[in-house]
């Protein structure tokens, strides 16, 4: 059984530092490529849920509900449908956590699931967010169709390594090279149409400033105020993800347990290399969160 010690919200609480058994937790949100068929089947069993679905769904004009329960892995890779179920799915399970008393100090989204983070963090309402990655998601298949590209994430390198690497492609990489379950090659200049679509959509959100850091793709840093929200996003879909800075920076500010908020485990197997020495557990259903060993 996974077990977590004491968690707690990050405003007025100590750090683990002081007290030496107070884990300082963080919500990880994964991006697309982590979507399976069904994840929302047992998620949609919780009333509370449900409706919070039903909501997000008829704000963001899909069928939401039949994309996390009956949708197969063909129609989920699609990206406009792939974005708004992983990201409904990030939010239920958040719903969940804090349904336990299990309150993040931090959060980092990969991706789409930075949206997820923002959302948590209280930046913008789920409604909103749908409405926004379902937008994200139609105006990126629209600048690079399904089939066109692809992507991977390369474990090992820094970002100038890897440019390195990629002028010598008949090289062998030193690396760890992971094949994303994605349809186009996104966070490029590919995405230029993509992102100038998506900052118009942006632009009619309020955003707020998050409640708790939220580190982002662009810089690996935490967002400031919610007013420039909008441009960090519109440039996070054109330029690299820098997840290792992101985990590094919430591994700076005393984050030592990380929660991966989604349906796979595909950031908690990364964090062995990026945090190492922390703790690291998906719950990706409603079980894995009554499992976790909550003690002092």
């Amino acid at each position: 059984m996974p077990e977590l010690r004491t968690l707690r919200s990050g405003r007025g609480s100590r750090s683990h530092q002081s007290e030496g058994i107070a884990a300082e937790v963080a919500f990880l949100f994964p991006g697309q490529g982590s979507q399976q068929p069904g994840m929302g089947v047992e998620l949609l069993q919780d009333s509370e849920v449900s409706e919070l679905c039903d909501e997000c769904g008829s704000a963001a004009g899909i069928d939401l509900p039949r994309l996390l329960t009956t949708a197969d892995d063909d129609e989920l890779r699609l990206t406009q449908n792939a974005q708004p179920a992983l990201c409904f799915a990030g939010l239920a399970l958040t719903l969940l956590l804090r349904r336990r008393g299990i309150q993040p100090v931090a959060a980092a989204g990969h991706s789409v699931g930075e949206y997820a983070a923002l959302a948590a963090a209280g930046s913008l309402t789920a409604p909103q967010v749908i409405k926004a990655v379902v937008e994200r998601g139609k105006a990126m298949a629209e600048a690079a169709p399904a089939g066109t590209s692809s992507m991977a994430a390369v474990l090992g390198l820094d970002a100038q390594a890897i440019e390195v690497a990629l002028a010598g492609m008949n090289d062998a990489w030193p690396a760890n090279v992971i094949p994303l379950n994605v349809s186009a090659a996104f966070h490029t200049p590919l995405m230029a149409p993509a992102a100038e679509r998506l900052r118009a959509a942006l632009d009619r959100i309020e955003w707020r400033a998050p409640r708790i850091p939220v580190m982002a793709n662009l810089t690996g840093r935490p967002h400031q105020g919610g007013d420039r929200i909008p441009h960090v996003m519109e440039m996070q879909l054109r330029s690299p993800v820098r997840w290792a800075a992101c985990v590094a920076s919430l591994v700076e500010m005393g984050c030592d347990s990380f929660l991966e908020v989604g349906p796979k485990r595909a950031l908690t197997g990364m964090m062995r290399e990026l945090a190492p020495g922390r703790t690291a557990v998906a719950v990706g259903t409603p079980a894995l969160i009554q499992e976790l060993a909550i003690t002092a």
